[in-house]
């Protein structure tokens, strides 16, 4: 599941100022699919909200905070370090679980 507000691609980091995370690309688009599939899941909930007769703004509004979080995350990826990509990736595969559980 791909969310059309996403990029395409994670963009790698090159250059001789490249944190610890250079030459990880693997992983780099590892957890950029895990984090788009989480956005996916996000934005298709915010239009199942909005289509609802009685729709809750308050859930509305909170997976609008977390898809823009989400943004934020994907969009800082290449700068991770290799500690913060561990904590990220631990933290969408949670979200992942609790999206399948629902």
């Amino acid at each position: 599941m791909h969310d059309p507000e996403l990029p395409d691609h994670i963009p790698a980091s090159t250059g001789s100022d490249a944190p610890d995370n250079q030459g990880n690309d693997g992983a780099l688009n590892r957890i950029g699919e895990k984090i788009e599939e989480v956005a996916a899941w996000c934005t298709e909930q915010i239009h199942v909200e909005r289509r609802r007769p009685a729709s809750d703004l308050d859930r509305v509004e909170q997976l609008l905070a977390e898809h823009a979080a989400i943004l934020k995350t994907l969009r800082d990826l290449p700068e991770a370090s290799a500690q913060e990509l561990e904590r990220i990736e631990a933290f969408y595969d949670a979200r992942l679980s609790e999206i399948a559980g629902s």
